[in-house]
């Protein structure tokens, strides 16, 4: 069963700058990663208790509840940099 996706208000602004095809790729990727969100990278320091993943130069920045199992899109990541 996968895990309900619940996007922040900060991702959501992200995403809406995007154009339709990156839009469509971004959101195949996270149903993909809700089913498992358990599988990918952990962050360290700042992010600690975050994963992300890369479509294309993007990165998406999620955290997730096993016990409520619900996956949250935190924020897209434009450049090299992580800030928070």
């Amino acid at each position: 069963m996968p895990y309900k996706i619940l996007p922040t208000k900060e991702f959501e602004i992200d995403f809406k700058k995007l154009n339709e095809f990156m839009q469509q790729r971004i959101k195949k990727k996270i149903e993909e990663v809700a089913e498992n969100p358990e599988r990918y990278k952990h962050m360290h320091y700042d992010y600690a208790g975050s994963s992300r993943l890369w479509i294309g130069k993007l990165r998406i920045v999620f955290s997730y509840s096993i016990q409520k199992r619900e996956l949250y899109p935190e924020k897209i990541v434009f450049t090299h940099k992580y800030r928070k």
